[in-house]
């Protein structure tokens, strides 16, 4: 038995514990290396996504997917990009010859032991092998802790799934280099930022009140002086989500978009942040 896996899309939160209980099942993991294809008609992390599943296809029995936004279901913010509220669907509409797909949670908890159970089942049909397979990873059924964050004085507030994926990062820090500026991101916990976010806009959907609770976090801390509000090129949403919670900032801030060029827009925004 042979189960995909996808790295990406929040893929640092979840499957450290997957991976460990499907080999602890005697399932073999499958990752995939494959470089994106720029040519799709969508941002990068869904094309780094389309480009592991293609390279998987054909290759394993299952496909492992993590529930990005928890059974919520919306159609404002996020919800209108397909990729966000339903990746599984958009896989499905792209592939239509995708493996059968293993849901799970893209965070870890003590709830996720009974889809782990579940999921066990379907790939083994062996209750006891299950229990002792549970037995052995339930103590990596932790969150894995905040990324630790260079003392910056620019807030960078991105999609929760662009901000885990430390080329990103090393992306924005580049960029900010080149005009003298360090950033700050989010160090605190996906649920800290949700309950951040409630406070700021009212949304449905987990990632959006993690990308608007960004921002209210940020906002008032001292050390933030500027803000650099990042979008993916083909995800129209989020842009006027972001939009709407900059209504509210009082820092300078630019809206920025992943893989053009951010140089004259951060030097602008280095003069701002010096005039304050």
């Amino acid at each position: 038995m042979r189960v995909g896996v996808l790295k990406g899309f929040l893929s640092r939160r979840y499957l450290g514990f997957w991976e460990a209980y499907l080999e602890a099942l005697g399932v073999e993991v499958v990752r995939a290396e494959a470089a994106p294809d720029l040519r799709q008609p969508y941002c990068l992390p869904v094309q780094g996504l389309l480009a592991q599943v293609e390279a998987l296809k054909g290759k394993v029995d299952y496909l492992l997917l993590p529930d990005l936004q928890a059974g919520v279901e919306s159609e404002k913010g996020g919800g209108q990009c397909p990729w966000l509220l339903d990746l599984e669907a958009a896989l499905l509409r792209y592939f239509p010859g995708l493996p059968p797909v293993l849901k799970v949670p893209a965070e870890l908890s003590d709830r996720v032991l009974g889809r782990a159970g579940e999921v066990g089942q379907i790939l083994t049909q062996n209750p006891m092998l299950v229990g002792r397979a549970l037995d052995r990873v339930k103590s990596l059924l932790k969150p894995p802790p905040p990324f630790k964050s260079p003392p910056g004085s620019v807030g960078v507030v991105a999609q929760p799934y662009l901000l885990e994926d430390e080329a990103f990062r090393e992306t924005v820090e580049e960029a900010l280099r080149k005009v003298d500026l360090l950033p700050f991101f989010p160090d605190l916990p996906p649920e800290k930022l949700r309950e951040e976010g409630d406070k700021l806009l009212p949304m449905d959907l987990p990632t959006d009140k993690e990308l608007v609770g960004m921002v209210h976090y940020l906002h008032r801390l001292g050390r933030v002086k500027g803000f650099l509000l990042v979008v993916s090129y083909a995800c129209p949403p989020i842009p006027g989500l972001l939009r709407r919670a900059a209504r509210r900032l009082t820092k300078p801030h630019r809206l920025l978009t992943l893989g053009e060029d951010w140089t004259e827009s951060l030097k602008a925004l280095r003069a701002e942040m010096a005039a304050l």
